[in-house]
């Protein structure tokens, strides 16, 4: 038999399933931080800046569906991988384990249950979102807004933000969800480096405390616009 098993085969080993988490997770933790970066354009010193922004997306209609696409695809390996992982270890019978045997499997099986349940919180959230402002289903008010940029009339997003994050049950929803979503990236940063084989010690408290970092980072990021539109920083 080959000591190299051929991809399928591969996908069939947990194992496989984890780097697939891992692979689609890192390239998930990238796709977050760049969205990041583009919303807190709302804080630009005008709104023309989020403006243009959103604005060059649409106009280049070949990298923005490639991306959306690769991300679709990401996000379909991670959740396939996350939830054929997580009914693997329900399945698992911790039989003939001394009991600090069991606390540890107790232990990993309770945070693979947990990742599942934040993680399709989070996935209904996307959904949410994406009606919400992308697909401006939820508030059609929000097809009608538009500024004038450089001479041309655009959709007005940094409005259309500030209109939609003025409900305070849609701003309280999508702060619990970047709350989540902290829990969801401090397990899961970790985890990444585990699977990829990285299990110094002493490295390991570097990554355990840089994905709480991260993960902070990306919750006080994301939760500032609402934060701030619920403020009155920015009004209609």
């Amino acid at each position: 038999m080959s000591a190299n098993p051929q991809f399928p085969g591969f996908l069939r080993t947990s194992i496989g399933r984890k780097w697939v988490v891992a692979v689609s997770g890192l390239f998930l933790i990238g796709f977050v931080i760049i969205h990041m970066a583009g919303n807190l354009q709302m804080f630009a010193a005008t709104p023309d800046v989020i403006n243009r922004y959103a604005y060059f997306l649409k106009t280049n209609p070949l990298m923005l569906w490639g991306f959306r696409l690769a991300l679709l695809t990401a996000v379909a390996a991670h959740i396939w991988a996350a939830l054929s992982l997580a009914r693997e270890n329900r399945a698992a019978k911790p039989v003939n384990y001394a009991v600090a045997g069991r606390k540890s499997r107790l232990h990993v099986t309770l945070a693979s249950v947990t990742m599942v349940i934040s993680g399709t919180v989070i996935l209904g959230f996307v959904i949410f979102h994406l009606l919400h402002f992308t697909a401006q289903v939820v508030d059609r008010s929000y097809q009608e807004m538009e500024t004038v940029l450089d001479g041309k009339a655009v959709h007005d997003v940094h409005r259309m933000v500030v209109a939609g994050f003025s409900k305070p049950l849609i701003s309280a929803f999508y702060i619990l969800a970047m709350g989540l979503l902290f829990f969801h990236l401090r397990h899961g940063a970790a985890s990444v480096f585990q699977t990829i084989g990285i299990r110094d010690r002493t490295l390991s408290r570097v990554i355990e405390s840089g994905s709480w970092a991260l993960a902070a980072i990306l919750f006080l990021g994301f939760s500032s616009i609402p934060v701030a539109v619920l403020l009155g920083v920015w009004k209609l």
